[in-house]
């Protein structure tokens, strides 16, 4: 399954984290990913969801020539 990061998101291993984090979590969920700007072309995040019910949020910033990003895995709400 190809993985669709969200537009804008640059980081080399986006894809790997997104791949590990399907395999530990039992594969994509049925939910489509989700991504949106903070503040259009300064901030944003996106997030995937697995079929157990966890979510990979990434947000991320720039600032000048800056880029930072951070990975948060959520469990599902009960």
């Amino acid at each position: 399954m190809p993985i669709d990061p969200a537009e804008g998101n640059a980081s080399p291993d986006m894809d790997d984290r997104i791949r590990d984090f399907w395999d530990r979590h039992g594969g994509p969920g049925s939910r489509q990913s989700q991504a949106g700007d903070t503040v259009h072309g300064v901030s944003g995040w996106s997030e995937v969801y697995a079929a157990d019910g966890y979510t990979l949020r990434c947000e991320w910033a720039q600032v000048g020539d800056r880029h930072s990003m951070k990975f948060v895995e959520t469990p599902p709400q009960t």
